[in-house]
Order: structure tokens, then sequence, then C-alpha cells
């Protein structure tokens, strides 16, 4: 029940309240105008009433209930910080991922096991329903071990959690990369078989790129966001994290197909693939093309790592050439234009998200309402950030850069179909440089922000804003033996023409050991 109805029904508007949130508006409303508005809204209330009488359409049931929702993991059990809980949730006896082990970023909902988003924010949400994306891992017969860490509700660079940020397994003075910090960490280390993350600027290709794992964010509305901590549901996307490109193939395959209760906008629907079939075709006559714009600004190291695996691919059969892509060193100004505003929105949602057809859980909802309503000074630094540009640019400039943002958006989805058309797959380095060094000093947010920026992002966040499919795979090593990736862009669901390029540059050969005395 919500807290301001008495007696079943929703109370209307005092004058004074109406007189208060006109003021908010920048409108003043006098008193006794105030007074006359009072029985029209109470009107308008009784619908709302009868909103209130209408049964809450039941939610389907948790699939697997036998469910162990754990504890905090001890320094033993979890050397590299990777995981807030261990957990254990059985699925399918038989399946195609009966056997194996997975891990889902603590931004994804496991239901009975507590969800905190890596956050300080009250109450914690305890999902009473399973992530569409969860429901499936499970019905293909993984197990859930544990959820792992990420920075405080998913946003920043990969020393932002609450609990300390993940290390990286190749090095652990060095990190993951966010937000999905965890997720790569517990691959690289050999803790589970694969893992979920989210992507909505890079967070699931920048920790496989600098932890030397495989990431893949599909075509965009391929796999369900249903039961994720939104950004923008234009943004949102859920997808595996694994060790080699077959094991990612399989558990995308496990991911993939529409959802009724999926909020994700889509501009076409996408379509299901054989994805493991697609592994060992090789690129014999595949066209492939290089970015100019994505290598240009890498660093030197990260550079002849990416020439390497293009010898590969043509040693392989490719043909690469060029191809400039106008926008593409605009995109995180143009994404940022719209994640300031589209995070107001979704805040104002309680999390939910406006304009969509999806399902909303009722229970997270008022979960995240409550944690709004009464920890307002525990919401992440960047989140205030953007809160504040954003009333400041409304304010100021009434939303101009908003739509401006969207319309480049548009046209550099153009210029990304027009350099994948006819099959042709983009190559680019995941990210620009190798991963950065863990600071061993304590410092604010703000200061972590200042130091790291927004490089990591620079490279991925393009398909992000596009929803082009897009795969991270290890293409060697770079400064301080750190693992650089490569990142393979395709049209609208070319992902199994992704996974058999993949597969090419996998077997030339990288390295991906790990300091096996913290394992």
């Amino acid at each position: 029940m919500r807290p301001d109805r008495e007696y079943g029904h929703v109370r209307p508007p005092h004058a004074e309240e109406l007189q208060e949130y006109a003021r908010r508006r920048g409108v003043d409303l006098g008193r006794e105008e105030a007074a006359e508005l009072v029985p029209v809204l109470a009107g308008m209330m009784r619908e709302f009433d009868t909103l209130d009488e209408l049964p809450e359409p039941a939610a389907p049931p948790v699939s697997f209930p036998r469910r162990d929702p754990g504890r905090a993991p001890t320094a033993e059990e979890d050397p590299y910080n990777a995981f807030i809980r261990l957990c254990r949730v059985e699925g399918a006896e038989d399946g195609p991922l009966a056997g194996l082990t997975a891990a889902v970023k603590d931004s994804i909902a496991v239901a009975g096991v507590p969800m905190t988003n890596a956050s300080r924010m009250q109450p914690t949400l305890v999902p009473t329903e399973d992530a569409v994306a969860v429901e499936r891992i499970l019905a293909a017969g993984a197990t859930i071990v544990g959820k792992t860490n990420l920075e405080d509700m998913a946003m920043g660079g990969g020393e932002g959690s609450v609990y300390g940020p993940a290390l990286n397994p190749k090095n652990p003075a060095y990190s993951t990369g966010g937000s999905s910090t965890g997720s790569a960490a517990a691959v690289a280390s050999g803790a589970v078989d694969f893992a979920l993350g989210a992507d909505e600027a890079g967070s699931i290709r920048i920790p496989s790129s600098w932890s030397g794992i495989v990431g893949m964010k599909a075509t965009h509305g391929l796999v369900p966001s249903y039961g994720l901590t939104y950004f923008d549901h234009t943004l949102d996307h859920i997808g595996p994290m694994t060790r080699d490109v077959a094991t990612n193939a399989r558990v995308l395959q496990a991911l993939v197909g529409p959802d009724w209760r999926d909020p994700q906008w889509r501009r076409s629907v996408p379509v299901v693939d054989d994805y493991e079939a697609g592994i060992g075709r090789g690129v014999e006559g595949l066209r492939f093309a290089v970015v100019d714009e994505a290598v240009e600004w890498s660093s030197d190291d990260v550079r002849e790592c990416f020439e390497r695996a293009c010898d590969a691919l043509r040693d392989a059969g490719a043909t690469i050439e060029h191809v400039s892509v106008p926008l593409w060193q605009s995109a995180w100004p143009i994404e940022n234009g719209l994640l300031t505003f589209s995070m107001r929105a979704m805040i104002d949602s309680a999390g939910a998200g406006y304009f969509h057809r999806g399902r909303i859980d009722p229970q997270a909802l008022s979960t995240y309402s409550a944690q709004y309503r009464t920890s307002p000074r525990l919401v992440p630094v960047l989140t205030q950030l953007n809160l504040l540009a954003a009333e400041h640019l409304r304010d100021h400039y009434h939303g101009a850069h908003y739509a401006k943002a969207q319309n480049l958006r548009i046209e550099l989805t153009r210029q990304l179909d027009e350099a994948t058309a006819d099959g042709r797959v983009l190559l680019t380095p995941t990210t620009t440089t190798v991963a950065t060094e863990l600071s061993t000093e304590r410092h604010s947010f703000v200061e972590v922000i200042s130091r790291i920026g927004g490089t990591s992002v620079l490279n991925t966040c393009p398909t992000d804003l596009s929803g082009h499919p897009s795969l991270s795979v290890p293409s060697g090593t770079g400064a301080n033996d750190l693992p650089v990736g490569l990142q393979l862009i395709g049209g609208d669901s070319s992902e199994a023409t992704l996974y058999a390029a993949g597969a090419v540059i996998e077997a030339a050969g990288t390295d991906s050991t790990i300091d096996e005395t913290r394992a």
C-alpha cells in the first residue's frame, strides 16, 4: 500500500500542496485558484481509486525455486573481490549449459537473492522475480553460484564499488574496467565458467578487453533486458562474458529471443541464428574494414596487437579494407547528452522508465522509490552530477542538447549501417589503452572520475547508441603484460559471423595466463 493512501483510497491534494507543486514548476498559483482546483483533482483521483481496485496481474512463477541466497565471501574464497555474494541456484538437470557455473552481475535480478547494485542505498531489493536472462540460463542447465561486484549503481570506470574494486586477475594492481568489474574477474580467474554482464556504454566489452576474456554485446533487443537495473531502454544490453568464443556463443544461444516483459525499444526485430554453427566456418571470402577513427586515438601497444590480429584474419583468407565513420569520435558526447537526461527520467520513474510496453516489477519499483526518497545523499556521485547537469541544461537551454544528441545518434547509426552493409564486419580496438592502475590511495569518486575520465568507453559506446552487435576477443598483450581486446562489429543480427571471425583470432593465440598464486 502506498504511504499516502488512507482507508483504501487515493487522498486528493490539499490547496497548499497544489501551490507547492505549481511552485516547483515555476507557476505562481494563488490560494483561491488552488482551492478551486481541489475538487477537480479529487475527481481525477477517483480514476486512480478505480485503478487501485483492479487486480494486479500476476508475475510468472519462479522456476527452480530451491535457492540458497548465500552470504558474502571471505577474502580466501574471493581473492579478486569479484563477488558481492556467493549463492547457489541450480537450473535444469539437462540442457545446453548443463554442468556450467555462472555468476550474475548484481544489477540483474535473481529471485530470492539480495541485489545491491553495489550501492549503499537502502532498503536493499530482494527480487521476487528472475530477470529473463536468468530464467533462460537456468532453464538451459546452468548453476548460478554468485552475484558479482560492479560500480556503484553500474556507473564508473572500475573503482567505484562500495565493496571496493574488483582486482584484475592478470595483474591485481590493475582495474578490470567498469562497470561489470566482478563478472570479468570471476570469469578471468576461473571462478565460474561464464558470467552475465550489462552494457550501456561498454560495460561488458571494456572489462572483457582489460581482463583478457570474450564479451558479447548483441544486437539491441536480441537479449531481453527485463530484470536489469535500467539506465535507458534504448541503451541497455545484457550479455555473456566467457573465457572462449565457443562458450560465449553457447551462452548467447540460451539468452536470445523475444519476451513479452521486455521494455527495450527496437528499430527492427532481431533475428535468432545458430551461433555455435558459425564458429568453425572461418572467414574465407568475408569482407572486413578497419574503422580508422577508432585506431588513430589508440595507444601504440594497442595498435600493435590490433595489427597482428588483423594479420591473422588476412592469413585466414579475409579481405580487410579501411572505412571512415565520421561521428565515431563524437559518440561519447552524444551518449552523454542522452544519458544526462534519460537518467533523470529513470529516477523520476523509480527505475522503471517511461514510454515502453514491457512489464514493470511493482516490488522493484516500490523498493527503488523508497531508496531515492529515504537515501538521497547515498545516490552515487556520478548520478548526482548527471542530475545536476540535467537540471541546469533544462532550466537554461530547454532540452536542446537532448534533441541534438538524439538526432546525431540517428546519423551515427546511419553511418554504421552504411559501413556494415553487404555483410562487412568492422574492426576496432575494444579500448584505446590497456587497463588502468588501481589507486593505492583512497580517493573520492569525483577524483577517481577525474583521474580515469571517459577514455575507456571511446570505442565501445558507438554501438550502444546504434544497437549494432559487437564482440570483444583477446588479441594479445600490451604494456605491462596486460591484455588487449579487438572488437568486431556487424550489421544487425550478424552475431554468428562475429563469432566465426572471433574464433579465427582466438586460434591465432594470445597469452591468457593469470597469477596462479592468488587463484
